[in-house]
């Protein structure tokens, strides 16, 4: 075998490929062949299992823990053979290309972040063009939320969704399990309160329920859809002095500085989609199957796990900075330094 830790290959190649991460540019960094370097993919479960044995042991001591879960576009614009690509709205650049969608769920306590799983979402035209029956948003993200549950227990995590994940179900779901939720609610929604059905907007017309001078929050109980929940009022102003309202929804009775506290832990799934797409090449796989597009996703969330060890264990500020000092080593250095951080949290000898 080249090196004793074969799982760990992929990962460390995709932090220190400084050109498009192909099969055949990776394997340049360690004198072998593309389709060599592509055997190294291990399946996808067995990335996950190392991120979330070591996620156990980071916050093994934190009293709460935040279940965060987003979804990116994989942009793969010029190819069209690629199994499962389908058209996705970007709203970066107000039109439609060719992508791969992607949810990913993370385990956060607000500093460090692991990413713990992740699914394909499929484009309307790719679902009723085949027989295959493929998990919904809902089961996608349920089935998220109970790894973490296996994690770590229900009394422990807190999951923040933003709100294209508040649906119905979802919420009612939670509501019956017992579990924690923090999401954003769309101000058009008609809830009831008081007795009374109003838009969520609306609210802020009813005497005394807007923020106002030094209180930037403010939480009312309704009910939506025969559940019921607490509804944060959200006073935001920004680096212009520029104020705008928004609107949290929970499952769970708390202060209102708590509810938006807690949700602000979502955005740390959007920095793991940022930093593994401009820093380790998330979307730089050309496979044509889908399999392997989703090895490749693992291995770059493996990697995104080891360089918050680097983080955790060279004490920096952000991953960034520990990637910065990856990039400075070897393949060989790299996979021998990875291998003890596993051992080190508890996980098998990779």
């Amino acid at each position: 075998m080249l090196y004793s830790s074969t799982i760990l290959i992929y990962p460390v190649l995709t932090i220190l490929s400084r050109s498009k991460r192909s099969f055949e540019n990776m394997g340049l960094l360690i004198g072998r062949s593309g389709d060599t370097v592509k055997r190294l993919l291990h399946p996808t479960q067995s990335s996950f299992e190392i991120s979330r044995s070591i996620c156990k042991t980071v916050f093994e001591k934190e009293k709460v823990v935040y279940v965060g879960i987003d979804d990116t576009l994989l942009k793969k614009i010029y190819s069209k053979l690629m199994q499962g690509a389908g058209m996705f709205f970007d709203t970066k650049i107000g039109r439609r290309i060719m992508a791969y969608k992607l949810a990913i769920c993370m385990i956060t306590n607000g500093k460090i972040a692991i990413p713990i799983d992740c699914a394909y979402m499929f484009s309307k035209e790719i679902l009723d063009s085949i027989k295959e029956k493929f998990p919904g948003k809902n089961e996608i993200t349920k089935s998220f939320v109970n790894v973490a549950r296996k994690l770590f227990g229900d009394d422990k995590i807190i999951i923040v969704v933003d709100g294209l994940y508040a649906s119905v179900e979802f919420i009612r779901w939670c509501k019956q399990e017992n579990l924690r939720l923090e999401a954003r609610m769309h101000s058009n929604r008609v809830v009831e309160y008081k007795d009374r059905r109003i838009k969520v907007k609306d609210l802020l017309m009813l005497k005394g329920l807007q923020p106002k001078g030094r209180q930037m929050a403010r939480t009312i109980s309704v009910t939506w859809h025969g559940i019921d929940l607490e509804l944060t009022i959200v006073r935001r102003i920004d680096k212009n002095n520029n104020e705008t309202i928004v609107f949290q929804i929970a499952t769970y009775k708390a202060l209102p500085r708590e509810h938006v506290l807690n949700y602000k832990n979502r955005w740390r799934v959007e920095l793991i989609n940022r930093t593994t797409k401009q820093k380790i090449g998330i979307e730089e796989c050309y496979s044509r199957k889908l399999e392997i597009q989703y090895r490749h996703v693992a291995a770059v969330l493996l990697a995104y796990t080891f360089a918050q060890l680097e983080r955790i264990k060279s004490r920096l500020d952000n991953v960034e900075q520990a990637l910065r000092r990856c990039e400075k080593k070897s393949v060989n250095f790299l996979i021998d330094r990875f291998t003890r951080f596993s051992k080190d949290f508890g996980h098998f000898d990779a």
